[in-house]
């Protein structure tokens, strides 16, 4: 086994920012960005339910791309579409979504601070990625059904019951446990959009191993830190304070647990979920390690490979084909 104990290296906050060399980001004032963001639960949440047909039709036909989505996929069953009406009537008067609209008025009545940190990470979109559509941005109440979506290219949706903080009474424990809840805030909405509008555009999983999934989803937060520069790495990365302080110091006892247990070019899922999807912990690995571990080695990965060829693009990164390829050219050495 791994003897945590030796790998184990503490490392001043100075430290850790003189060994990442990070690039100053660029200017972007210039970019004009012409998406829009709709309020859409509170156009909802307006119509006259007294005449709930004619109010639903309009509001239909001022936003047929969503509303397509939202009242047949998200909130009703596709396979009844008569039955719309009916939905939306049950929908607005359930006790648990008008709680939630209440909430979610207090939270984010003033969307202005949210506005402007999507604003800019479009604007970053778009130098980055000049050729691809903007998207308009939707936020709406989903009922618990999707926090972050995307809807082809040109929408964005976010479901703005999920960031509501982890005292909000009715997330719960079973369906949201604390490890999930702590994403559940706020702070997070702007960072979990725009990995939305990232994973819409990554091509395919190159692979079912490890390795593979570890590279792709390191493309996604590599890119979602470039597109906002200024948000905490914490944010990034979903992870708490402790959990990102213990992953930076034990990047290498990471990296020698999954060559020992060789599971890197493992595709047996069932042994590696939890390195790469949210989990309270990593097995056979100290308490403190946390879910997604392995994301944030292979995050490590992709911004040494763009280190070292510096000739590819946040566009290569989206049409990763050979995870193991990524892996020999970054010459990836965790950090000592």
């Amino acid at each position: 086994m791994v003897n945590y104990s030796v790998v184990l290296i503490v490392l001043t906050t100075g430290l850790l920012l003189a060994c990442e060399n990070p690039q100053k980001a660029p200017d972007v004032s210039h970019i004009e960005v012409s998406s829009k963001i709709v309020r859409f639960e509170q156009e909802l949440f307006s119509l006259d339910t007294n005449q709930l047909g004619v109010s639903l039709d309009r509001l239909m036909q001022d936003h047929p791309g969503f509303s397509d989505v939202f009242f047949y996929q998200i909130i009703a069953d596709p396979q009844n579409r008569d039955e719309v009406e009916e939905v939306v009537s049950w929908f607005l008067g359930d006790s648990l979504i008008e709680d939630m609209a209440r909430r979610v008025g207090e939270e984010f009545g003033d969307f202005a601070p949210q506005a402007k940190s999507l604003k800019s990470a479009l604007q970053y979109f778009a130098y980055y990625f000049p050729d691809k559509a903007i998207p308009d941005i939707y936020t709406c109440i989903s009922g618990f059904e999707v926090g972050a979506f995307s809807i082809g290219d040109e929408l964005l949706g976010a479901g703005l019951e999920f960031y509501l903080g982890a005292d909000y009474p009715h997330y719960d424990p079973n369906l949201f446990p604390v490890y999930i809840q702590q994403t559940m805030k706020p702070e997070f909405l702007v960072a979990k959009t725009i990995h939305a509008l990232i994973a819409n555009h990554m091509s395919d999983l190159p692979g079912t191993r490890l390795i593979d999934y570890m590279v792709k989803n390191g493309a996604e937060l590599y890119i979602k830190e470039k597109l906002l520069p200024e948000e905490d790495p914490e944010i990034i990365h979903e992870f708490t304070e402790k959990q990102m302080a213990w992953v930076k110091e034990n990047e290498a006892a990471i990296w020698a647990f999954l060559l020992e247990q060789e599971l890197l070019y493992s595709i047996e899922y069932r042994k590696f979920q939890k390195l790469i999807t949210p989990s309270p912990n990593v097995p056979n690995m100290p308490p403190e390690a946390p879910g997604r571990a392995g994301n944030w080695v292979g995050y490590r990965i992709v911004k040494a490979y763009m280190q070292t060829n510096q000739d590819q693009t946040l566009e290569d990164l989206l049409q990763i084909e050979d995870a193991q390829q990524i892996l020999a050219e970054s010459k990836y050495k965790p950090r000592q």
